[in-house]
C-alpha cells in the first residue's frame, strides 16, 4: 500500500536525522585541530564496529535503516568513513564545505523529492528526479559559497556533489553508497579549483 506524502516525508526525515547529526562533524573539526578530531573519529569506528557487528548477528535494531541496508553495511557508516576522508586529505575549509554538502544537502535533497512527488524509492532507481538533483545543487552551492566565499569553487564542489547524489556509482558491479562519494567528489573538485582560483 503506497504511503501518503506525510507519511513518506515523515519516514524520509526519521531517516535523515542522522544526516542532520552529521552537522556536528563540521562544527566540531572547526573549533578543533585536525589530530584531535581524528583520534575521535577512530574512537567513533571503534564503537559503530561494535554496533554493525551486534546489528548483523540480529542483536540489536537501527530503526532508520531501509529495508534493503538491513543484511549490508549500513549507510551511517559510509557516512562516517566519507567525512573521515574528508578531513584526512582536503584543506580544513574544503572539507568542512564537503562534509556539510553531504549532512545538509543530501537530507533536504531527500525532503524534497518527498515532499514533491510522495514517494521515495528514487533511491533504487538509476538516476534520481531532477527536482531532488536541483534541492541537492541549490542547498550544496550555498553551503559552499558560505563556507569558502568563493563561488567558482562552490560550484565545482556542487557540481560535484550533485553528481555523486543523483548518479549511482558501480564499481565492477557493486553500488558506492553515495554518503562516501559526495563528500570525496566535492572535496576534489573544491580542490582542483583552489588550484586556479584564490580564496
Amino acid at each position: 500500500m503506497a504511503l501518503s506524502v506525510p507519511q513518506v516525508l515523515c519516514e524520509e526525515a526519521k531517516r535523515k536525522t542522522i544526516h542532520s547529526c552529521g552537522v556536528a562533524i563540521p562544527v566540531v573539526y572547526l573549533f578543533s585541530e585536525k589530530e584531535v578530531i581524528i583520534l575521535a573519529f577512530l574512537s567513533a569506528f571503534f564503537i559503530i564496529s561494535i554496533i554493525e557487528w551486534l546489528r548483523f548477528r540480529g542483536l540489536i535494531a537501527l530503526p532508520f535503516l531501509r529495508t534493503t541496508e538491513r543484511k549490508k553495511i549500513a549507510a551511517y557508516v559510509f557516512f562516517m568513513i566519507g567525512a573521515f576522508i574528508s578531513i584526512l586529505i582536503f584543506e580544513k575549509r574544503i572539507a568542512i564545505a564537503a562534509i556539510l554538502m553531504l549532512a545538509l544537502g543530501d537530507t533536504v535533497a531527500a525532503l524534497a523529492g518527498a515532499l514533491m512527488t510522495g514517494d521515495n524509492p528514487w533511491y533504487e532507481k538509476r538516476i534520481k528526479p531532477p527536482e531532488v538533483m536541483l534541492a541537492m545543487f541549490m542547498t550544496s552551492l550555498l553551503i559552499g559559497y558560505l563556507v569558502l566565499g568563493s563561488l567558482p569553487i562552490a560550484v565545482l564542489g556542487t557540481i560535484g556533489a550533485t553528481v555523486a547524489d543523483g548518479v549511482p556509482l558501480k564499481v565492477q558491479g557493486i553500488s558506492v553508497d553515495d554518503n562516501l562519494t559526495i563528500p570525496v567528489f566535492s572535496g576534489i573538485l573544491m580542490t582542483c579549483g583552489a588550484m586556479w582560483y584564490l580564496f
